[in-house]
């Protein structure tokens, strides 16, 4: 029996070519090996390739915290695990399941690692933040990146405490934080000093 043409099988998983790049969860990593991938059922032809790509999607998710990540470690991340621990609280992963967070289109709260920033032409910082579950980008308003509160700390590194955070999600798969000046609930720069090395991260939450 010959096999439908490659655009019929596209249509049938009603995919675009938009579906090649990751999702606003995951972020492509430099490694000598694949992500593994759990057993199924291969398509031909070019949509098999798209099958592979989703697949991979997924395996990232899983691994968010599973790959040696030392900003876990890190001071800034201490710190802001300890603050949580003062107030009472408990820091959990949410960003690689995040619909079952959201509430009303927003996000109670976040504690994240800054893993990378750029500037827009608009002044807002577009930012990918890593929590203990997996990844998510979003952008940071230029009204919090100019208040004088925050002067130079949204780099790299940083560890971010957010709260009521508007979740914008154009696809039920992809989903981007809009931060603004009353999201922000406290900053810890990249070059604090952890105050104690018993606290860290060695899986998808923290009791603290």
């Amino acid at each position: 029996m010959n096999s439908p043409p490659d655009w019929e099988w596209e249509q049938l998983l009603d995919i675009d070519d938009s579906d090649l790049r990751l999702s606003a969860t995951t972020q492509n990593r430099v490694s000598s090996t694949f992500p593994r991938v759990d057993n199924y059922d291969k398509i031909p032809g070019p949509a098999g390739i798209v099958q592979i790509e989703k697949k991979c999607k997924i395996a990232d998710i899983r691994d968010g915290v599973d790959d040696g990540d030392s900003n876990f470690k890190s001071g800034p991340w201490v710190r802001a695990v300890e603050y949580v621990k003062a107030d009472g609280g408990i820091v959990i992963g949410c960003f690689a399941d995040i619909k079952k967070f959201i509430k009303k289109g927003k996000l109670d709260k976040a504690v994240a690692i800054i893993k990378s920033c750029t500037p827009n032409v608009l002044g807002d910082l577009n930012v990918t933040l890593k929590d203990v579950s997996g990844l998510i980008s979003g952008t940071i308003h230029h009204k919090v990146v100019d208040d004088p509160r925050f002067e130079k700390q949204f780099t790299v590194g940083a560890v971010l405490i957010l709260k009521n955070v508007s979740v914008f999600s154009p696809k039920q798969s992809v989903h981007y934080l809009n931060i603004t000046i009353k999201n922000v609930f406290e900053v810890f720069s990249k070059d604090i000093v952890a105050l104690s090395s018993d606290v860290g991260c060695s899986g998808s939450g923290i009791d603290v």
